[in-house]
């Protein structure tokens, strides 16, 4: 068996979960974001852990990682925030899942079956405060939302939006966006009673302690021990839930003049020791870190020499001694007092956190613990 494993540490999320919601205050619920099989840390056993921790919400992107949820014994509510296809409305009623809204088409026929069926069905609904991506314009959520209240078998239980820079410490952006959020919502108080629960905080509004008086924080990749993005200070106290590792399968010294890898792009200047190991593309160890990267071999930081392959990487081990056939190899992750973390992959790489762990993630077997 090719000796790559993910390890995911369940103990760090749950610590992750009681650091965020000491963040968000007692009066805050929390709508933990477990979509894309929870950033690529696998999200059954993910979202098992948050319901034993006492979440409230789950947030999903489509209909069914709801249903693999509810499937897994699932019992909290679960939001489906890309909203729902006409042919969908059926299961959620069945399955008693939550659906964005924004389209009132769908809140007629999600009106129509849980009338059938003698339910009714909560949703929250989104609206777009300048994500220009899905969602009812702020202007005209008042009158969408008259006209979906005068739907039976529809119980409006929440009203979403979603921040484009709150992974920019600091960005006027945000403050906008939450502004007119609000000021949408106090329009629908006043016009149409609504109660509900109301949510725009996600990890980088968390951080700088934005919006979370609405009453509902929506946290993701918090919960998987990163920041938004480089430089938050404030997100020292989160553990990163996610080690990739793997063993060297050979030791070579070569002489000074030798090409390593694809495309000749690395070529050795004297007479050193290289150290292969069973990870490339395919395990999601990006391609851009050839010649570019490093590991961890014996608690020491290694370069990524010549391409990264589909299925292998070399390393080059001069001047670390005893490197040997099986030693295990830290793609990410700590290994003695080092710690390659997912946001310099990110920088070496002109990418996010967020791909890191998903494609990471999702391209190896996983092992759990509970640290």
């Amino acid at each position: 068996m090719i000796p790559n494993e993910v390890i995911i540490d369940l103990g760090a999320l749950r610590h992750n979960f009681f650091e965020i919601r000491r963040l968000a205050g007692p009066h805050t619920r929390i709508l933990a974001v477990v979509k894309s099989d929870a950033y690529g840390h696998g999200m059954i056993p993910v979202a098992g852990t948050l319901e034993s921790a006492g979440v409230g919400y789950l947030g999903v992107f489509e209909l069914e990682e709801g249903l693999e949820l509810r499937k897994s014994g699932r019992q909290v509510p679960i939001l489906i925030m890309m909203g729902i296809q006409s042919d969908e409305v059926s299961a959620v009623v069945e399955h008693e899942l939550t659906p964005a809204l924004f389209q009132l088409e769908i809140a007629e026929r999600l009106s129509r079956i849980s009338a059938e069926q003698g339910r009714v069905t909560p949703v929250h609904v989104k609206v777009d405060t300048g994500m220009t991506r899905l969602g009812v314009c702020s202007e005209d959520l008042p009158g969408f939302l008259k006209q979906l209240l005068s739907l039976k078998g529809i119980r409006l239980e929440g009203i979403f939006s979603h921040l484009a820079v709150a992974d920019q410490p600091g960005h006027p952006f945000t403050d906008q966006q939450i502004r007119k959020f609000r000021e949408a919502v106090e329009e629908c108080r006043r016009l149409v009673g609504f109660q509900g629960a109301v949510h725009i905080a996600n990890s980088g509004a968390l951080l700088e302690n934005k919006g979370l008086y609405l009453g509902m924080a929506r946290p993701g990749i918090l919960l998987y021990g990163s920041p938004p993005a480089q430089g938050w200070p404030n997100a020292a106290s989160f553990k990163p839930v996610m080690t990739f590792r793997s063993r060297v399968i050979q030791v070579r010294r070569v002489p000074p003049g030798i090409s390593v890898s694809y495309g000749r792009t690395y070529m050795t200047q004297e007479r050193c020791t290289i150290a292969t190991i069973p990870v490339g593309y395919d395990d999601g160890y990006s391609r851009l870190l050839s010649n570019n990267g490093e590991v961890l071999i014996h608690g020491r930081r290694v370069p990524v020499i010549g391409r990264v392959c589909m299925n292998l990487t070399m390393t080059d081990v001069t001047g670390v001694e005893g490197v040997a056939v099986g030693d295990e190899v830290v793609l990410l992750g700590p290994q003695g007092k080092e710690r390659i973390t997912a946001e310099e992959i990110a920088a070496r790489i002109g990418s996010i956190n967020y791909e890191v762990y998903c494609t990471i993630g999702k391209s190896n077997r996983r092992v759990y613990t509970d640290s």
